[in-house]
């Protein structure tokens, strides 16, 4: 049971050999934006409220840069104009921007900011009530709906989950008045991004985003975000 930042950060160093599920507040949790799995959070709220939260969510959520995705003051700094997608320590062999989701094309948009389709919104929206539907009948066994999974954030003063994997299940048991989120490490990520390696994240090492920028974003996602 996780019921800190610290908590966090120490279960990610466990080396016991079972499959390592942590239960973690909603708050400790990060969809990619450094969106909080709140209330507010465009997801958790439109499970509870319907399609329109998604739609003026992704109406109001349009950024033209990563800067302007996570509210930061670009001013000809390195790696300021680059797409909002993009994640400093993430490693890629091409940096090509998300694919689509399910049967949806990526010209519907993405799941994380708009502009989206209306039927990205359809999408969105038939997951979380299939979800909410199930989930609320019979609960929540990460056996059978799939584990959560993601990794760990910490700049040295705090931490946060990255839901990697399973957005809208995270959101869905937040809706629902879940205290805690099941969650795992997925086995081909890291479990820990800590803020002391940001000299040796991909974009930051390869020249493309100067490291200043970079921890700032990280920041950004320990301290969360509504909108």
């Amino acid at each position: 049971m996780v019921h800190s930042a610290d908590d966090l950060v120490e279960f990610a160093h466990w080396i016991e050999r079972p499959q390592l599920r942590l239960l973690v507040p909603p708050g400790l949790l990060r969809m990619q934006g450094a969106f909080t799995y709140g209330p507010e959070h465009p997801f958790v709220a439109a499970t509870t409220q319907g399609a329109t939260v998604l739609r003026d969510f992704y109406a109001g959520c349009q950024p033209s840069s990563i800067c302007s995705y996570y509210g930061i003051e670009g001013g000809g700094r390195a790696g300021a104009d680059l797409p909002p997608w993009e994640i400093p320590w993430y490693g890629r062999h091409s940096r090509r921007p998300p694919p689509g989701e399910l049967d949806l094309g990526p010209e519907h948009g993405v799941s994380f900011y708009g502009p989206v389709t209306e039927s990205k919104i359809a999408l969105e929206m038939r997951r979380l009530e299939r979800l909410a539907q199930g989930i609320g009948q019979d609960g929540y066994d990460p056996d059978a709906f799939g584990d959560i999974e993601g990794y760990i954030l910490d700049d040295g003063s705090g931490a946060a989950f990255f839901v990697r994997g399973g957005k809208h299940r995270a959101a869905v048991l937040s809706a629902l008045g879940y205290s805690h989120v099941p969650v795992a490490f997925r086995s081909s990520w890291p479990r820990l991004v800590h803020i002391a390696d940001a000299a040796r994240w991909p974009l930051v090492r390869s020249g493309q985003m100067e490291m200043s920028l970079a921890k700032e974003i990280l920041e950004v996602y320990i301290r969360g975000r509504t909108q």
